[in-house]
């Protein structure tokens, strides 16, 4: 049943432009504020340092795989 889901969120990426992907981001974004906000303000030191680590970690990634495509296109042309 997972690899079905799995499969379905990969033909729905194929499918989807970039401003689909901004409204995700958008809705991923408040989902976050939202569950941010719930968090009692002498216990938000810890979520807030992991979710920074989390950022990080998956900008770099993200931005490496962007920065490979580029270059690669670059050397392409």
């Amino acid at each position: 049943m997972m690899k079905k889901l799995f499969d379905y969120a990969n033909i729905y990426v194929q499918r989807c432009e970039l401003k689909d992907f901004a409204l995700l981001k958008i809705c991923l974004c408040a989902v976050g504020i939202m569950i941010g906000l719930s968090i009692p303000e002498k216990k938000r030191k810890w979520p807030l340092a992991a979710a920074g680590v989390v950022f990080v970690f998956s900008y770099i990634l993200l931005m490496a795989e962007f920065i490979k495509i580029a270059v690669d296109e670059k050397m392409g042309s």
